[in-house]
């Protein structure tokens, strides 16, 4: 290189180029794409969260591959493609997590002897990692949860929140909702009533027929 010359940084491609070039070149457009976003999908699969195998990662990867050769042809840059492609890629792990603990309910426990020669199922313990399966859960049960409430009446809806959000006493909720302390108790028990019929309409709150 010559004296006084800088090295020039290498251009980079926009959400526009790459579409562009999978629309007009087909297999060379894709591997285009392939070669910008790989690095993310393998990251994304390769979270300790997942406790995924590299097996399992190879798996995932292929179906994120097939869910993008779907929907991308929708994309409509109503956000940037990388994180179109983070949340597909997210979703997919997600669905593998799912995929397993439906398999591991048809499997047989695995078990093992005591020191007392007595049999025991095993449980695995991945340390303090996050559970997946569980915040997954989680997240679900919480948006049902706040679509059941959005069905409520205002007067419903300030009751619950301020009694199990806020943590106010029957007396503070009787002076922010302008009623009286036994009107406070009666009007929660039938709010909850109502949110408990709107919360069994969703399977995940559904209670098992006896």
């Amino acid at each position: 290189m010559e004296a006084g010359m800088t090295k020039k940084k290498p251009t980079a491609i926009s959400d526009s180029q790459i579409l562009q070039a999978m629309r007009r070149q087909g297999a060379s457009g894709w591997e285009l794409f392939c070669s910008q976003f790989d690095p993310l999908i393998r990251t994304i699969t390769a979270w300790p969260k997942w406790s995924f195998s590299e097996e399992e990662q190879l798996d995932v990867r292929q179906d994120i591959y097939v869910q993008l050769q779907t929907a991308l042809p929708a994309f409509r840059k109503d956000c940037t493609l990388k994180w179109f492609i983070k949340k597909i890629a997210m979703r997919q792990c997600i669905n593998e997590i799912r995929r397993q603990v439906r398999w591991r309910t048809v499997m047989t426990p695995a078990v093992e002897k005591n020191q007392n020669g007595e049999w025991f199922d095993v449980e695995y313990q991945n340390g303090n990692a996050p559970d997946p399966l569980g915040e997954t859960s989680k997240h679900e049960q919480l948006q049902a949860l706040a679509a059941a409430l959005g069905t409520l009446k205002n007067t419903c809806k300030n009751s619950i929140t301020l009694f199990y959000v806020r943590n106010c006493s029957y007396r503070e909720m009787a002076v922010q909702l302008g009623v009286s302390v036994n009107t406070v108790g009666s009007r929660l028990s039938k709010c909850l009533s109502k949110l408990q019929r709107e919360l069994q309409q969703n399977p995940r709150f559904e209670r098992p027929q006896s």
